[in-house]
């Protein structure tokens, strides 16, 4: 039985142009963020590279490692650590770098959030929550690339996300750093 990120490798082809795996800025990510991140996740990112899954999900990965790129795409500091104390009704999880503190893996452009929940020792076993630009909130089973499997094949499962649904071709829009930062 084919895994998750071979079945979607099926459905998106093979990537154009990024396809090149660079642990040592995951392992700086890793180190930033205190955790281990999840194989799939990485193996997804190292494949296809910063982009927008069938053209509306749109996700980031560590380019030059940087603190300063780190950072940015995973703050420590300010941001929105403190939110599930001061408002615990509207944010019901913690966020990074509150122990077991949600970790941002992609967004879209009408302000929906998604990311990984480390609450298992094995990050092969987090949860994907998602945060609706309505503020609803909605947890699902991982790993990521099972998320985006069930996005692409059975997105009825995923009803929250009512504006998307599929076409008859699948495919993953890659973007050059310079976009990504812009």
């Amino acid at each position: 039985m084919a895994t998750a990120l071979e079945r979607l490798k099926e459905l998106l082809g093979e990537p154009a142009c990024w396809g090149w795996a660079r642990p040592r800025l995951w392992g700086a990510a890793e180190e930033h963020l205190g955790v281990r991140l999840p194989a799939d996740y990485t193996s997804f990112l190292d494949l296809y590279g910063p982009g927008a899954f069938d053209g509306f999900l749109g996700m980031s990965r560590p380019v030059d490692g940087t603190p300063e790129e780190l950072e940015r795409l995973w703050p420590r500091s300010g941001g929105k650590s403190d939110l599930h104390l001061t408002d615990p009704d509207r944010y019901p999880f913690p966020f990074h770098p509150r122990p077991g503190g949600l970790i941002e893996w992609g967004g879209e452009e009408d302000g929906t959030v998604y990311y990984l929940l480390p609450e298992e020792p094995d990050p092969a076993d987090w949860r994907v929550v998602v945060e609706t630009g309505d503020g609803e909130w909605h947890e699902i089973p991982g790993p990521v690339t099972g998320f985006l499997l069930t996005l692409a094949e059975e997105p009825h499962r995923l009803d929250f996300l009512g504006r998307y649904r599929p076409g008859t071709e699948i495919r993953y829009h890659h973007r050059s750093q310079e976009a990504a930062d812009a």
